[in-house]
């Protein structure tokens, strides 16, 4: 009678087993090959975390010896990994730093920050970048921004607002062109310079409205091909940045680049703040993509815990092969 008690125990283990690994195998589908169903959309923003859910899944299916668990689980983990490095830059390092032409440029998104003017307006300026964009500025940020950068960033362009579209340039080059253009009343900003005597450099700073159902995430299509098709009649190079309310693997984003040929600064999902400290795990949804005239050589997290988590920031030389043309 033993060995049919013995069975009759192994079989419940054995349920359990087989539906968490199928279970497992599920998500991870999803995550991959998203359907167009809202739910399923949000979901997938949150791949990162599941990512890492998976990987703690597997080491603690090791520890209580759930050998089919722990396989199905780690083996989901690396497909994840696998699908989110696709979705970023796919060269592992960032590009050599040489003697070419560079812009250093920061995206910050004032609505992350703390409300203490004078210490987020100080972590701002120590940060040298040549052309600061802001977004969600509104009127009282703008009059303190202009008040205490002013005397280094002359160069200024700011359009407040008191709804999220806000937006501002504040450059140490001086503008060869400023423009604004609207998508059902979200703005996109957008200013050119010149990095050399020949070489024009678009930089466009845009966002798009928060993907809250489906009509939203069409809308946001739709506002992408706006902007690809805007930008084609671009000369020399293109810098594209804002907060896109949407992450690097969002089929989206992902369209966007592949239309308008450009490039993603990010190497990774979660990467280093300016300091050199790791940040938290997050869904990262603000971006610096840039033309293939451009190589990146530098991309960090901005802020800390006095200021909050502010933005993004990255340098960008121009290519040798553009460079040699130019001579």
């Amino acid at each position: 009678m033993s060995t049919p008690i013995k069975l009759a125990g192994l079989l419940p283990k054995a349920i359990v087993s087989v539906s968490v690994s199928a279970l497992l195998i599920l998500v991870t589908g999803l995550c991959v090959f998203t359907p167009s169903l809202l739910l399923l959309r949000q979901l997938s923003d949150y791949t990162f975390y599941i990512m890492l859910g998976m990987l703690v899944l597997g080491f603690t299916a090791f520890l209580v010896r759930q050998e089919r668990i722990m396989m199905v689980s780690l083996l989901c983990c690396c497909v994840l990994c696998l699908h989110l490095k696709g979705s970023a830059n796919k060269q592992m390092r960032l590009a050599v730093v040489t003697s070419n032409p560079s812009l250093k440029i920061s995206h910050i998104s004032l609505g992350n920050a703390e409300n203490d003017y004078d210490k987020v307006i100080d972590y701002i300026a120590h940060l040298d970048a040549d052309i600061i964009s802001f977004q969600e500025l509104t009127p009282d940020w703008n009059a303190q921004l202009i008040k205490k950068l002013s005397p280094e960033y002359k160069y200024i362009r700011t359009m407040t607002r008191l709804d999220p579209y806000g937006m501002g340039f504040f450059s140490k080059i001086a503008f060869q062109s400023l423009d604004t253009i609207y998508f059902h009343d979200v703005p996109a900003l957008i200013g050119s310079i010149m990095l050399t005597n020949d070489h024009l450099c678009t930089i466009v700073s845009c966002t798009v409205i928060p993907p809250v159902n489906q009509a939203a995430f069409a809308m946001i299509s739709k506002h992408f091909t706006y902007l690809t098709d805007y930008m084609k009649n671009f000369e020399g190079s293109v810098i594209v940045l804002g907060d896109l309310h949407l992450p690097p693997w969002a089929a989206e984003i992902q369209q966007f680049k592949v239309q308008a040929n450009l490039l993603d600064s990010r190497r990774d999902t979660n990467p280093r703040n300016l300091d050199g400290s790791f940040s938290l795990p997050r869904i990262p949804v603000e971006h610096i993509f840039y033309g293939h005239k451009f190589e990146c050589t530098s991309f960090s997290e901005l802020g800390n815990g006095v200021v909050g988590r502010l933005g993004i920031t990255g340098t960008y030389q121009i290519h040798n092969s553009d460079v040699e043309s130019v001579q």
